[in-house]
């Protein structure tokens, strides 16, 4: 399921192939930014999107992901998608864990 959330969600910035697009948006296809991230900064940024510069992989973007409107089951499919299919990483997430982060605030 993390894919297609991916595909509905992620793609039309981050490309299908989660590779970003140079100069206006970042990888997410072994992206050092996701990989060092917590998983609360994760929910953090998908939750309430980003705005400002961030450097990934060794290069600055400066642009606006808006807030994403997923539920706590597509927040983890499409984090666990990014994590394994995209960096090589585990499915660490689970959906109790993504509505706890969010009650956090």
């Amino acid at each position: 399921m993390g894919k297609t959330v991916f595909q509905q969600t992620c793609a039309s910035c981050h490309m299908a192939d989660g590779a970003g697009l140079p100069g206006a948006f970042p990888p997410l296809k072994q992206s050092d930014y996701f990989k060092k991230a917590t998983p609360a900064a994760l929910v953090k940024i998908m939750d309430h999107g980003l705005t400002g510069e961030v450097t990934v992989n060794g290069q600055k973007f400066n642009s606006a992901m808006p807030a994403q409107n997923l539920s706590d089951q597509e927040m983890s499919d499409v984090l666990n998608y990014v994590s394994v299919a995209l960096n090589g990483g585990k499915a660490a997430f689970k959906p109790e864990q993504v509505k706890k982060l969010r009650a956090a605030k």
